[in-house]
């Protein structure tokens, strides 16, 4: 009886072991290197500044944006990307909250790094807030935000360290090209 319950154990063991491997850990954003991260999608740096925003694929790469529309314009044309999570940063504390979670606010006259105008927070109540403090803006869900027409407006980006707005340029491709001139590399 002690062989037969013995075996019973360790089987048990090892069926818990193999169920364990099989799982697959949660996605979980990935901190901001001010000194070598740029946006996937414009290729400006990236600063700690609570507009940052991020998606994980299956595999485990990351890709990092300066402004939560540069994450949804490079989503819109890399869809074969398999995205495990997507991230964003609070406008208030910068911890990082799931895309889903978060409660945004689209107010297109305050600047944002790339001049989109929506701005995430942790919950209506702190969107709520940031309207009333400058006086415009509408909260918006997820959900909203899935159908948001995402613009840029040029004149409503935050100034960049090193570089200012005007030196960017579309190109043929419709991605934005930086000018040589005048610029400071983002990981110096």
């Amino acid at each position: 009886m002690t062989k037969r319950f013995l075996l019973s154990i360790l089987s048990f063991c090892l069926v818990a072991i193999l169920a364990a491997c099989g799982q697959k850990a949660e996605a979980q954003p990935q901190p901001i290197d001010e000194k070598v991260d740029t946006c996937a999608q414009c290729h400006m740096a990236i600063k700690n500044n609570g507009y940052a925003a991020q998606y994980v694929t299956e595999d485990g790469k990351a890709l990092k944006f300066d402004d939560l529309g540069c994450l949804h314009k490079y989503e819109s044309e890399h869809k074969e990307d398999k995205i495990a999570a997507q991230f964003v940063q609070d406008n208030q504390s910068k911890d990082w909250l799931k895309l889903e979670n978060a409660s945004y606010v689209l107010a297109s006259t305050v600047p944002t790094p790339m001049g989109y105008g929506v701005h995430a927070f942790k919950d209506t109540a702190a969107a709520n807030a940031f309207i009333k403090e400058k006086g415009t803006g509408t909260v918006m869900s997820y959900t909203d935000l899935q159908k948001h027409d995402w613009k840029m407006d040029k004149g409503n980006m935050m100034p960049m360290e090193g570089m200012k707005h005007g030196q960017m340029k579309q190109g043929e491709t419709g991605q934005h090209q930086m000018q040589q001139s005048d610029m400071k590399p983002a990981h110096q």
